[in-house]
């Protein structure tokens, strides 16, 4: 009764990882590479990413812009630009 019990959880937790897995792989999306002139179609930008940088360092850092075109479709756009703390009076 007990392998029955195992085989039932050992099935289980290998469908609920493959669940996650399928979902995960779903939601990401390729990430572009952003060239100047470059035109966007940009309905709605969801959220600005921006790469860790020191926090006395006011410099050009990698960001990530994920946003929604006008059809609904999601997109990513990397590009590099001054750090938040250079605007910020960092």
């Amino acid at each position: 009764m007990k392998a029955i019990q195992l085989a039932n959880a050992c099935l289980f937790a290998s469908l609920a990882a493959f669940a996650s897995f399928g979902a995960q792989a779903a939601d990401t999306q390729p990430v572009e590479q952003y060239h100047y002139g470059q035109k966007l179609d940009v309905k709605k930008v969801v959220a600005i990413q921006e790469e860790a940088a020191s926090p006395f360092d006011c410099g050009i850092v990698n960001a990530r812009m994920d946003y929604l075109d006008s059809h609904g479709q999601p997109h990513s756009l990397a590009y590099r630009k001054f750090a938040t703390d250079c605007n910020e009076g960092g």
